[in-house]
């Protein structure tokens, strides 16, 4: 008869490393806005806004809870938004003054909170609506 000897270290190893692996996996944080979360670049606000400020290269970033708006790759406001029903509600709390207001009709918000309609969302393309205002983005 063969003797065999366990050695209790290669169990305690085996768990660790399945333990560690599931932990590594669990901390990785997921989309939860779908094909919503990114980066967008606003490709045409129409009609456009009646004073132009920023004409190019703005861009919507959606992660989390969060919305943040930048030009010129520089930072601009960081609001909140809700997802759900075909509708965006987008709030920036911090942008009241009036030249930040001037600033977000670049954007295609003329009202703050503004709840746009979803006319379409994939993941190339994001069409929104408020009223007359249409503001088309691309996945950045």
């Amino acid at each position: 008869m063969k003797n065999t000897v366990h050695n209790p270290f290669c169990h305690l190893a085996t768990v660790f490393l399945i333990l560690i692996s599931a932990m590594l996996a669990s901390c990785q944080k997921s989309p939860i806005n779908g094909d919503l979360d990114g980066q967008w670049e606003v490709m045409e606000v129409s009609p456009k806004p009646e004073t132009e400020i920023v004409g190019e290269r703005l861009y919507y970033c959606f992660y989390l809870h969060t919305c943040q708006l930048t030009y010129y790759g520089d930072y601009f406001t960081t609001g909140n938004f809700r997802h759900a029903d075909g509708k965006l509600t987008l709030d920036f709390p911090h942008a009241n003054s009036q030249d930040k207001k001037m600033i977000l009709r670049q954007y295609g918000i003329n009202t703050n909170p503004v709840s746009f309609t979803v006319v379409r969302l994939d993941k190339k393309n994001l069409i929104l609506r408020d009223g007359e205002t249409t503001v088309t983005l691309r996945k950045f």
